[in-house]
């Protein structure tokens, strides 16, 4: 799980599994450099022009399946209690801040794909490296 804090909100994320981590990484293609480097230098104009032309790119229904599996690892801290942004069916958002606002939740999604791919690009070069053998 990896805590962040957006708008003086912690939430928590976890893990996709592989298979949804796959799906999720072939749709977000077009915008997943953009939202990484909104992690790590800030939102800035440049950054901003090129997530805006990402998503400007991906279809309604590419970008409702990005939303939709990264919000439902996602947690929100209330209190003392963790629950989670999504209904248990995965077709509502339970936090009415986090439903009107898209712009939250491009946030929340840019840290969850983070979370999930950024170890992912620290490990490709041992992960395919080239030294696979097969059988003659």
């Amino acid at each position: 799980m990896s805590e962040f804090t957006i708008k003086g909100v912690t939430y928590r994320s976890g893990k996709m599994v592989g298979r949804t981590q796959i799906h999720v990484l072939r749709r977000a293609a077009p915008i997943i450099e953009p939202l990484f480097r909104s992690i790590s230098s800030g939102f800035t104009p440049e950054v901003a022009g090129m997530v805006i032309q990402g998503l400007g790119t991906l279809e309604d229904e590419k970008l409702d399946y990005i939303l939709d599996r990264a919000l439902a690892v996602v947690q929100k801290k209330e209190g003392t209690g963790w629950p989670s942004l999504m209904s248990s069916d995965g077709t509502r958002i339970m936090f009415e801040d986090v439903r009107n606002d898209g712009g939250l939740q491009l946030a929340i999604c840019a840290n969850v794909l983070y979370v999930n791919y950024y170890p992912l690009f620290l490990d490709a070069p041992s992960l395919f490296n080239g030294g696979a053998s097969f059988p003659q």
